[in-house]
């Protein structure tokens, strides 16, 4: 789905998850499963009944990060520094060893990927001893210096070299308190079933449709990996229960009897079309997803203002699209080009769509359509803010210490 802001998409979102989880009447849909990732805050009010998670209820456990997601959440990837690669390596591992209880051989078999406990604790104790340690560099002190001469020179950063940066960077995250929900005491202590059950609607006593994850509260530097974990969770949740349904009947048609609908909200912001590291596990995640989820029961619903900034990989997989008001020129020409050529006409219409309005098309519509999107009740809060009745009113003080307050987090 795509249309510049302020053209209906996020209504257009709700009113289509609306019909899709709906409980009553000949076509209830009761074993639907949706999960809205949720970047402005603005879905809620329209599932009041969803299963909400928010900075506040997030835990997501570090350690089931993959090997490429834990150096771009841990690393200076830009700097390519193989130093600190190996000893963040070397620690993790080591680190997952000693939580480990099962058999010796067991734990050999133990590596970066593995999803297993590790104390990121563990591993700023690491990168410190190797920080500081002293080793001879194999020169020795000159003649003229009599207190020292023939004496071996020693390096502090043993083999590894200097990892101040390394070591300030890890106890800068451990110590940011946005970042709680992800390095917190609770995220080491969640197992993976609660974190599978949260994220799935599977609560202890209720069970939802919809769960909406309201990212605005997550610091934006770990975006991406946040996204990119959840939805890589998601996409193997698939995977391996497929594996469990061949297993108990060879002749099971149906691969998932619990299918999964992903909606990335403003997707741009972590699947853009871009080669940047940071993006780089959310992009192999989602593109993952829209390349082969179809087979494990996983499908995925994009809105973005900006079409020219999506992966050309995940738009080139999608079979059916919403197109909205989009006024770029930049961004009608990428719609254009994934389109068919004889619907011309119609993407020349859609500058001047009113809000609401959209062009169909795709394998779910028999033939081409603009229609207007019914209005969605009750909506996300996602509505343009009156300017002019709000200009005119009397001066409004605003609570700037409170402001601060959620701003630095308490």
């Amino acid at each position: 789905m795509v249309g510049s802001t302020g053209s209906g998409k996020s209504h257009t979102v709700a009113k289509i998850i609306q019909r899709a989880v709906e409980s009553k009447g000949d076509f209830a849909l009761n074993n639907s499963h949706v999960i809205i990732f949720d970047i402005h805050s603005e879905y809620r009010p329209a599932f009041p009944t969803a299963n909400f998670i928010d900075s506040a209820n997030l835990v997501l456990p570090y350690w089931l990060l993959n090997g490429e997601e834990l150096e771009e959440f841990f690393l200076d990837t830009e700097a390519n520094d193989h130093n600190q690669r190996n000893v963040f390596k070397d620690a993790v591992i080591a680190s997952r060893r000693a939580n480990f209880t099962g058999s010796d051989d067991d734990k050999a078999k133990i590596h970066l990927d593995t999803p297993l406990l590790f104390d990121i604790r563990d591993v700023l104790d690491h990168a410190i001893a190797r920080n500081i340690e002293m080793v001879d560099n194999g020169e020795v002190y000159a003649a003229s210096n009599k207190e020292k001469a023939g004496q071996p020179k020693l390096t502090q950063g043993g083999l590894f070299g200097r990892l101040t940066n390394f070591v300030n960077r890890l106890e800068s995250k451990i110590n940011d308190r946005r970042l709680d929900f992800f390095l917190g005491e609770k995220s080491r202590t969640i197992t993976f079933e609660e974190t599978l059950r949260s994220i799935l609607g599977y609560g202890i006593s209720k069970q939802h449709n919809v769960t909406v994850i309201d990212l605005s509260g997550v610091p934006f530097e770990v975006l991406s990996i946040t996204v990119s974990l959840i939805s890589r969770l998601i996409f193997e949740h698939g995977y391996f229960y497929k594996r469990l349904r061949c297993a108990a009947n060879a002749e099971e048609k149906i691969n998932n009897d619990a299918p999964i609908l992903l909606v990335y909200e403003e997707a741009h912001k972590y699947v853009p079309n871009s080669e940047l590291s940071k993006f780089r596990a959310s992009k192999i995640s989602i593109e993952r997803i829209a390349k082969e989820g179809r087979k494990y029961g996983v499908t995925l619903l994009l809105a973005s203002q900006r079409p020219s900034e999506i992966s050309e990989t995940i738009f080139s997989q999608c079979n059916n699209f919403i197109a909205m008001r989009l006024t770029n020129p930049v961004d009608q020409g990428y719609v254009r080009k994934l389109l068919p050529d004889s619907l011309g006409t119609l993407i020349d219409k859609m500058p001047a769509f009113k809000q609401g309005e959209a062009l169909l098309v795709g394998e779910s519509i028999a033939l081409p359509s603009v229609v207007q999107i019914d209005v969605c009740l009750p909506g996300p809060a996602s509505n343009d803010i009156p300017y002019w009745n709000l200009w005119r009113e009397e001066w409004r003080d605003l609570d700037i210490a409170k402001i601060r307050e959620e701003w630095v987090g308490r």
